[in-house]
């Protein structure tokens, strides 16, 4: 049976979530909007991907899932938190344009799932 850490998984979820908010939220008004959205993306993938890293320290097996877990979660609170704001979903989707947002959600995923797999593939012995 694959290990999932659950305790791990969700405080790495909300974790990415805070840390994607609190350095990235400060740019809207700093950045035009290409650099803004390129650095949307940039963060949602390097920090998934810190995040994936952090899940599948000490796993020798279910690192991919983990993972998973994590930018799945992730993408879920960051669509409730969008949905309690006034404009809801549509708001964030038409901030973003509706492949870019899918987009950046995406790569949310993707970052997580390399991070546990990198961290797992330099955990196993040789």
């Amino acid at each position: 049976m694959t290990p999932i850490r659950w305790l791990r998984v969700l405080v790495l979820a909300v974790a990415l979530e805070a840390v994607l908010f609190a350095t990235l939220v400060p740019l809207i008004s700093r950045l035009g909007r290409p650099l803004l959205m390129t650095a949307i993306a940039a963060g949602c993938l390097v920090f998934a991907y810190i995040a994936g890293r952090l899940v599948a320290r000490g796993l020798t097996s279910g690192a991919a899932l983990n993972g998973l877990l994590v930018g799945v979660i992730a993408t879920l609170l960051y669509i409730a938190i969008n949905m309690t704001q006034p404009g809801g979903v549509m708001a964030a989707v038409t901030f973003y344009g509706a492949p870019l947002f899918v987009a950046v959600n995406a790569l949310r995923i993707v970052g997580s799932v390399l991070g546990a797999l990198h961290q797992a593939r330099g955990a196993r012995p040789a």
